[in-house]
């Protein structure tokens, strides 16, 4: 028996020698099933969940800072109000810039568009206009009396095929049936 098991060939797998048997079944694990551990995902969470309240948190104290700050430093405030008008100024005078690019560009866009698109899509109406037209005339010219021919010619063969069997009616009720017996 055990001679058996040492001298029978090895059994082919998909594993190949540089890669270890946990970890082709792990690649093989169906795709729906995450390999994550429920535990740790809920420590992600958590993570997550404290990561947000500590941004938070750190948001209200700036404001709160900013607020104090102003309250108790009115000179600070009166400067800090001035820059705040000057970059909201220049940030303006930004997005009107761009505004007006815009604008050019969506001038250019439609100029493109009338100039260039509209003639290939007459193009292409033209274009199936003469298919359509073709394949009317192909119907009409081709088609039509080629299916005429065809019908007729087949009407006529069915016709003689019909002759053709009456005659041979007579001999098929005069036959005799082949004797079993005899085969």
């Amino acid at each position: 028996m055990q001679e058996n098991q040492d001298t029978a060939p090895a059994e082919k797998s998909d594993v190949g020698p540089e890669q270890p048997i946990d970890q082709v079944s792990r690649d093989a694990a169906p795709v729906g099933i995450p390999d994550v551990d429920p535990e740790s995902e809920q420590g992600t969470d958590t993570r997550k969940i404290i990561g947000i309240a500590l941004i938070g948190v750190v948001v209200v104290a700036i404001v709160g800072l900013t607020i104090y700050g102003m309250v108790t430093h009115p000179i600070l405030t009166s400067v800090f109000r001035d820059i705040s008008i000057i970059v909201l100024a220049l940030v303006t005078l930004v997005i009107g810039i761009f505004l007006i690019v815009l604008i050019f560009q969506l001038q250019s866009l439609i100029v493109l568009l009338r100039d260039e698109i509209r003639p290939i899509l007459d193009s292409a109406n033209e274009t199936a206009n003469t298919v359509r037209g073709t394949t009317t005339f192909m119907s009409d010219a081709v088609v039509t009396p080629l299916i005429q021919v065809a019908s007729l010619a087949s009407g006529v063969a069915q016709t003689f095929r019909t002759l053709a069997r009456t005659g041979h009616r007579a001999e098929r009720r005069t036959r005799k049936k082949p004797d079993p017996t005899q085969e």
